[in-house]
C-alpha cells in the first residue's frame, strides 16, 4: 500500500489482498470512495457533495464490517471480539468526525478526517484483516 505523496490519494496495490474475495472488492471500493473524497476536498467541491461522499463511506464502512463480522462468525474466528470491537471504535470515530465535519467543516476536521481513513485503510487491513484472513482460509493468500 502507498500513499501517493503529491496529493496524498491511496495507491490500490496488491498489499491490500487478504485472499477474501467479497472483502478484497469491498477494500478497493473503499479506497477509491476515499480518494474520491480527497480530490473533492482538494477542488473544494459544493458541500452538499462532500457531505453525500462522507456518507457513501460510512455506509460502506458499516457493510463492510458486517460482511467481515459474519466471515468471521461462520468461520468461528477466535478473535471476533477484538475485531469487531476494533470495528466499532473505527466507524465511532469516523461518525463523530463526519458529523462535525458536516455541521461547521474546517481544515483541522478535514485533515482529521482523512489522516484517520489513510491510518484505518493501511493499519486495519494489513494487520487485523489480514490476520482474520489466514485464520479463515488456513493460510491461502491471493
Amino acid at each position: 500500500m502507498m500513499v501517493a505523496a503529491a496529493d496524498r490519494s491511496i495507491v490500490w496495490s496488491d498489499d491490500f489482498l487478504i485472499g477474501i474475495e467479497e472483502i478484497d472488492y469491498e477494500h478497493l471500493c473503499l479506497v477509491e470512495d476515499i480518494n474520491r473524497l480527497h480530490r473533492e476536498l482538494l477542488d473544494r467541491v459544493e458541500s452538499d457533495r462532500i457531505d453525500s461522499t462522507l456518507g457513501t463511506i460510512h455506509a460502506r464502512m458499516q457493510a463492510h464490517f458486517a460482511l467481515e463480522e459474519r466471515v468471521m462468525l461462520a468461520n468461528a474466528y477466535p478473535h471476533y471480539r477484538e475485531h469487531k470491537a476494533e470495528h466499532e471504535r473505527l466507524l465511532d470515530e469516523y461518525t463523530e468526525l463526519m458529523t462535525r465535519f458536516e455541521r461547521q467543516p474546517s481544515r483541522a476536521d478535514r485533515e482529521a478526517i482523512e489522516a484517520m481513513l489513510r491510518h484505518w485503510i493501511v493499519g486495519h487491513i494489513a494487520t487485523s484483516d489480514k490476520k482474520m484472513s489466514l485464520m479463515v482460509t488456513g493460510g491461502k493468500q491471493a
